[in-house]
């Protein structure tokens, strides 16, 4: 067995790490960007833990799109700020924000066309769902 200089793994064995690593990363991203897109969908107000919490207005639509597994989603009814994350292989996502005082996530999961997600501030809490 040959080792890679005088200390360390043989150098078959850190090429088949070094490899395989890499097809792992290009099956994820492969898996994650069959969800590529926008979903358009409705925000509701569902808690109000402290301060002002603002309603969206009625019919609002809002857009969150996925590329190349990122997600992105403009959280604008109270702090006006994109939460960014990614998506795993079967459609279950987290995109987060850190705040001046806390953090915003949303946590969500699509199932063909449907997405559905919350979204925890330190504020309030948010439904949302695509509009079909």
């Amino acid at each position: 067995m040959k080792l890679n200089g005088k200390k360390g793994m043989p150098r078959w064995l850190g090429l088949g790490l070094l490899l395989g690593a890499g097809l792992g990363s290009v099956a994820w991203a492969q898996g994650s960007a069959r969800f590529d897109g926008q979903y358009v969908g409705e925000l509701t107000l569902t808690n109000v833990i402290s301060g002002d919490c603002t309603t969206p207005p009625r019919g609002a639509l809002y857009p969150l799109t996925i590329s190349g597994g990122v997600v992105r989603f403009k959280y604008v009814p109270r702090f006006d700020t994109t939460l960014i994350g990614t998506i795993d292989a079967n459609g279950n996502f987290k995109a987060t924000r850190r705040l001046r005082r806390g953090s915003v996530s949303m946590t969500g999961k699509i199932r063909g066309n449907n997405l559905i997600a919350t979204i925890v501030s330190p504020s309030c809490n948010y439904a949302f769902q695509t509009k079909n």
